[in-house]
């Protein structure tokens, strides 16, 4: 029967993927493929938290599409579908969660799975809302005006959407575990994954510099152009950098648990 219900789940969450076309074809065959282990081995209240991670990304992306589409048209590589990497970085680290969960049994383990889709959500709001700021972002290391758009710049609506989203993942968690502190790890360590997210992406993620117009950029080639870069490692991109913000912030719930409760 719990194998029947996460195929049936799951396969409602890829058909809303497929509608939407917010995957290309082998994302959604993978993401189909994550959501069947997350619903196995976690249950109801994991698979909610993975299905709002989705319809919010959905959502945030349809606010004021245009606006967003034209700030960010020359600076990232990606359009605006999910490939399989983009899944890999925000979703593997917390299926591979709740494998070990199923394995282990080791609650806290549900609060770090809990954490990573916070961080996830966190991550995707920050972008897809602080970028409608009325004010120019700062680059989180210089703290100097950027262009909107670039990884590594911080809003005050980026920052606010990102703790909204780390707030409705954990508020999902308590309604099922009834849980004050492991709420609270929830919603502050998804919130730091994203500024986390911002650090490195500031620091050590790729970026080019486009030798025909001078738009600083995410872009391996522009203006049909091959671009120079200018700062970052080569293979450091987006989702790099994304599924090690995921990772550090899981381990950093994990470690706070182990902190708190061994007392």
């Amino acid at each position: 029967m719990k194998l029947i219900i996460s195929l049936l789940l799951s396969f409602l969450l890829a058909t809303l993927g497929y509608v939407k076309k917010a995957l290309t074809p082998p994302a959604l065959i993978l993401a189909f493929i994550f959501a069947c282990i997350i619903t196995y081995f976690g249950g109801v209240s994991s698979f909610l938290m993975l299905a709002t991670v989705f319809l919010l990304t959905i959502i945030a992306g349809k606010i004021k599409k245009e606006e967003r589409k034209n700030k960010i048209k020359d600076l990232h590589q990606k359009g605006h579908q999910k490939d399989v990497p983009s899944i890999i970085a925000n979703v593997a680290p917390g299926t591979l969660c709740l494998i070990l969960y199923g394995l282990t049994n080791n609650a806290y383990l549900l609060v770090v799975y809990a954490t990573l889709m916070a961080e996830a959500i966190s991550d995707s709001l920050a972008s897809d809302i602080g970028i409608l700021s009325s004010k120019p972002p700062i680059n989180i290391l210089t703290l100097k005006r950027s262009t909107p758009g670039l990884s590594g710049n911080i809003s005050l609506l980026g920052i606010f959407a990102s703790f909204i989203g780390s707030l409705i993942i954990a508020l999902i968690y308590l309604i099922f575990n009834h849980n004050i502190f492991n709420f609270l790890i929830i919603t502050i360590c998804g919130t730091l994954g994203n500024l986390i997210d911002s650090f490195l992406g500031a620091l050590v993620q790729a970026k080019y510099e486009c030798p025909t117009c001078h738009i600083i950029t995410e872009k391996t080639e522009h203006c049909a152009t091959k671009t120079k870069k200018i700062a970052g490692i080569d293979f450091l991109n987006n989702d790099v950098v994304n599924i090690t913000s995921n990772i550090i912030s899981g381990l950093l719930c994990y470690l706070i648990l182990i902190a708190y409760f061994s007392k």
